[in-house]
């Protein structure tokens, strides 16, 4: 948890000591794997680049989601069913594909408990492991941003924030 603080202080500082600016967006998915709402935050930042073709701009964001996916145990004690919630780390980076209309796309991973109950009092505990992806497009004009994506696990995803 220290190394992500640390890793989200470069996000917010990076922008402000460069030809940038920092942005937190909040996430809203739904319909996805995971089936059930999921919400998130994503915090980045939007540089200038003299490599874009255009000379546009850049993002980069850490995010951090979390879904709604705690179960009852089931009737069945050989089904194996979630206990708690999913929650995702991910990178999500974006290119200005023509003026303050970004292009995005970003990978993640997800953990979820799962409990098998079995015979044994206590069940059989594990943890479910998943690779993510999404895509999507933000719009960023002065202070305000909106955005639309799919994403792998959350489904259709929607946000909106600040930009610094």
């Amino acid at each position: 948890m220290k190394r992500f603080l640390w890793a989200m202080l470069l996000v917010i500082l990076v922008p402000s000591v460069s030809e940038g600016a920092g942005y937190v967006a909040l996430n809203y998915g739904t319909g996805g794997e995971v089936d059930e709402s999921s919400y998130g935050i994503e915090l980045g930042g939007i540089f200038l680049s003299s490599h874009h073709p255009r000379g546009g701009a850049f993002s980069v964001g850490l995010g951090v989601s979390i879904a709604d996916t705690d179960e009852d145990p089931p009737a069945n004690p050989t089904r194996k069913y979630n206990d708690g919630n999913e929650q995702e780390v991910s990178l999500v980076l974006g290119a200005e594909i023509t003026p303050a209309f970004f292009g995005v796309a970003g990978v993640g991973y997800a953990s979820q408990d799962i409990v098998k109950p079995g015979i044994d009092p206590g069940g059989d505990s594990d943890t479910d492991r998943n690779a993510s992806w999404m895509l999507g497009a933000r719009y960023v004009v002065e202070w305000f941003n909106i955005g639309v994506g799919y994403h792998s696990r959350r489904g259709v995803m929607a946000g909106i924030g600040v930009a610094f």
